[in-house]
């Protein structure tokens, strides 16, 4: 280079710099005076800065996409850009936090996030001031030594963007309070480290510590390959810790953000000159996944969603076990380092986003959905395959190669090369497999099937452990409310003293799991002691419903149910120790004999022996017991074993005793057995309530009959009152012919699917 043009190139550079550097000032300035302008006149600026997000997102993927950063090349702090050390560390680190700031200030106005500000006022505008003032640097590491020596367009784009984000920070810097801040606001900056990490691009650590020599046992399932493999699990579970009990905008706005981020660092191997290859197009089934879980994040398609959720996680975890790379990388290689970004995200972003609750848990329709997905997708990359392999090596989703063949064996080989399909179009060659091709789609879509098994499996153990550390939270509260109640008095005493010899419902209701509709609601019912309580109703009316809650088989939706006075849901045990349940299908320990059983039962109940003989002794002369109590029960007959249920419910004498259909199925002499049960223990003052479809049998003994249907109680009469008018079938039937509706579940707010809300100001 001779003098002149030394004197040409600095002329250039200074004229490009300058330009570059007025277009920045510009841009900021004059959309500075528009905010003033629109504060001025007390007019909102949401819609403004809202237009200039969608601006900014279109001019950063411009020039982000224009082509290959330079900086991409560097290796160890050192480049092609430039001699020190130093500015090659200072460049990558500058453009990283650049890529997350830029991502920061897009995603701004359309998330309402306490603390959001914060990350605008201390970090993404120090950084557009950081990155404006050291656009010389930034534009020679992203594009080159030459970056300014002629007419740059890209560099132009940039001093744009450069100018966007920095009057953007100003705007919002000054919108809210300057430096003021609340310190519970502040808490956001503790999670900046995670919103670096998704957005950092995949030759930092190459750029910056060079090479780590362990790619040869990467390639077997030895311990550094393992690690790798335990983050991708390591990852989910972290990220679910920390904002399962976030609410839903922010749970989205930090999986949009993850998604983007990591988008923005897989897309650093595909600029626009890459896709004018036809060979080089992210086609492969992990591929799609970085754009397929950002769409559905940004528009929210259900159905393309459940695609990447069945048939993207497993092809992640598969590619994962077997690495496709070769022996000469090293672990912080940019390859590398994309592949992993790629397949972490491909494999546990889905499976975030289902249990943060952004996305329902899946129904077999979707699983359907996604198969037929696949199947779309299957034979578009058979075609793309033989098409594009015209024009060079194509292997999508590793269907067109032996790669997968080579590892299964030799079988496998011989099944994909003895079956070959060739024709030609024109000029076109097409090459098709298709026995092993149809194999390997049907072997792929068991294992789709076989992950439906496993999702399901996995939500019944994450069910059953927040149902129990539900339960314990629950056991903690009601024992603080329970201590409150009582004002001092003793734990084992009742809530309520003055329904000690009463069984009360009180606006009882409940609801099984998600279900629409009641099972039962505001049932009330206050049932005194000595008396014979008949409960009457069709089948799934909520007769058993009922019971089962007032034994505290099952938790309660809400109301109360008192036992003796004590509180069926915060005194449980005390409850329980009041009441005797014989229920429609009993479960007994057939291997023991009916005494060890109900010695047994007697044990549970703290029953003396004195009190149990006398007990015992009692019941197997009424039961005609005595040739087969010392049997094991599962020798006895279905009317022995509902005489061992019935005794093991009276054993400790309960003041509430509690029959589910208990006559069912039993020859006459034992139904009348059960009915002087029923009636000497009516006498002593206790309660005897339960449930049947024998009416002529409730007609005798009941003083008091209650008719449910559809989960609501519709009468409570005395039995007396009724058969002065007609008999209690002929009343039955009159009142449970009433056309009576469920009663639905109001629908909640799902702010999962709401729109994300602009950011208003003042």
């Amino acid at each position: 280079m001779n003098y002149y043009e030394i004197c040409m190139f600095r002329i250039n550079l200074r004229v490009m710099l300058l330009f570059s550097y007025l277009i920045t000032a510009t841009v900021t300035l004059s959309l500075l005076l528009s905010f003033w302008l629109l504060k001025k006149k007390n007019k909102s600026t949401s819609k403004f800065e809202k237009i200039l997000m969608y601006v900014l997102a279109g001019v950063f993927f411009l020039r982000f996409m224009w082509r290959k950063d330079s900086l991409s090349d560097s290796y160890m702090l050192h480049s092609n850009n430039f001699d020190s050390e130093f500015l090659n560390a200072y460049s990558i680190i500058v453009t990283w936090f650049t890529y997350a700031s830029t991502l920061i200030l897009i995603l701004y106005p359309f998330f309402e996030i306490r603390g959001k500000n914060v990350l605008v006022k201390y970090f993404v505008l120090p950084m557009s001031i950081i990155s404006s003032a050291s656009f010389f640097i930034l534009g020679i590491a992203i594009d080159g030594r030459l970056a300014f020596e002629t007419f740059n367009l890209r560099m132009l784009i940039m001093a744009c963007e450069f100018g966007l984000t920095l009057s953007l920070g100003i705007m919002v810097f000054c919108s809210n309070g300057f430096f003021k801040s609340n310190k519970s606001e502040l808490k956001i900056l503790w999670y900046l480290p995670l919103l670096l990490l998704a957005t950092m691009p995949p030759y930092v650590l190459q750029g910056l510590f060079g090479r780590v020599k362990y790619s040869v046992e990467l390639k077997s399932f030895k311990l550094p390959h393992r690690i790798i493999l335990y983050f991708a699990f390591i990852i989910p579970v972290a990220l679910y810790l920390l904002f399962r009990k976030k609410d839903q905008e922010t749970k989205r706005a930090v999986l949009l953000y993850i998604s983007l981020g990591t988008l923005m660092s897989f897309s650093v191997g595909y600029k626009f000159p890459d896709f004018l290859d036809i060979t080089h197009w992210p086609f492969h089934l992990c591929n799609t996944a970085m754009y397929i879980v950002a769409i559905c994040l940004i528009f929210k398609w259900n159905k393309l969603f459940y695609f990447t959720y069945f048939i993207n996680v497993l092809g992640a975890l598969l590619a994962m076990l077997m690495p496709n790379y070769s022996s000469s990388s090293n672990l912080f290689d940019s390859s590398l380092v994309n592949f992993y970004i790629n397949h972490y995200i491909a494999f546990f972003m889905p499976l975030l986003i289902v249990a943060l609750g952004v996305y329902a848990r899946p129904k077999l329709k979707e699983f359907i959905y996604s198969m037929i997905g696949f199947l779309v997708y299957f034979v578009l990359v058979l075609i793309l395959n033989a098409w594009f392999s015209n024009y060079g090596n194509v292997d999508y989703f590793f269907v067109n190669s032996d790669f997968i063949a080579d590892k299964l064996g030799a079988w496998c080989e011989k099944l994909r090369d003895n079956h070959i399909w060739h024709f030609t179009i024109g000029e076109l060659n097409f090459t098709f497999y298709p026995v092993y091709q149809l194999l390997f789609f049907l072997v792929y879509v068991a294992l789709g099937a076989g992950v439906w098994f496993v999702y399901e499996g996995a939500y019944s153990f994450v069910d059953t452990i927040y149902d129990i550390l539900a339960r314990k939270e629950k056991i903690k509260l009601d024992k603080i409310a329970l201590e409150i109640s009582l004002n001092g008095r003793g734990i084992d005493e009742p809530m309520n003293k003055t329904n000690k010899n009463k069984l009360v419902l009180n606006n009882f209701s409940k609801r099984y799991g998600k279900s629409d509709v009641y099972a039962v609601k505001d049932a009330s019912l206050e049932i005194h002691g000595g008396e014979i309580f008949g409960f009457l109703g069709s089948n799934g009316a909520g007769k058993s419903t009922i019971i089962k809650s007032i034994v505290g088989i099952q938790p309660i939706t809400s109301g109360s149910i008192e036992v003796c006075g004590y509180d069926v849901d915060k005194q449980s045990v005390m409850a329980k120790k009041n009441i005797g349940f014989v229920p429609d299908h009993y479960a007994l320990y057939e291997k023991l004999t009916g005494r060890e059983y109900i010695n047994y039962i007697a044990d549970l109940y703290d029953v003396s022996l004195e009190d149990r003989t006398k007990s015992i002794n009692k019941y197997v002369d009424l039961f005609e017991l005595n040739d087969a109590f010392d049997n094991q029960i599962k020798t006895y007959s279905h009317g022995m074993k509902q005489k061992i249920a019935i005794m093991s419910a009276l054993v400790h004498n309960p003041k509430v005793w509690i029959l589910d259909e208990p006559l069912t199925g039993l020859d006459p002499n034992s139904i009348y057995q059960v009915k002087v049960c029923m009636k000497e223990h009516a006498k002593k003052g206790n309660i005897v309530f339960f449930s049947s479809h024998l009416i002529d049998i409730v007609e005798q003994l009941c003083d008091r009959i209650a008719i449910i249907k559809k989960g609501k109680i519709l009468t409570v009469q005395n039995v007396e009152d009724i058969e002065k008018e007609c008999s209690l079938e002929e009343y039955y039937l009159k009142v449970a012919s009433q056309k009576v509706m469920p009663t639905k579940v109001k629908p909640e707010s799902n702010t999962s699917t709401s729109e994300p809300k602009p950011n208003k100001n003042n």
